[in-house]
């Protein structure tokens, strides 16, 4: 569902929204992040959760969420490695 400026700010100020991602590239992150400001306004996409941002095939940033960054980074090194695939 496509929403417009206001209604995305007004879902997040009321703590629905709270991740944000980049379309293109399929990273997630933190609201407050600052590569994330930086994107290009019809790349940006919002999630409920990490979760969600996870199910629709998101990694987590570099940047912001620099620890799960490393941990997924690691995984699909591993992934790659042994030749899985993964949904």
């Amino acid at each position: 569902m496509m929403l417009n400026r206001v209604s995305v700010i007004r879902l997040i100020l009321a703590g629905t929204v709270r991740f944000a991602g980049n379309r293109k590239l399929k990273i997630y992150g933190t609201l407050d992040c600052a590569s994330g400001k930086r994107m290009k306004m019809e790349n940006r996409v919002f999630f409920v959760s990490e979760r969600e941002a996870v199910e629709l095939g998101y990694r987590p940033c570099g940047r912001c969420m620099r620890e799960k960054f490393v941990f997924w980074q690691r995984d699909h090194k591993v992934l790659n490695k042994f030749k899985i695939k993964t949904l």
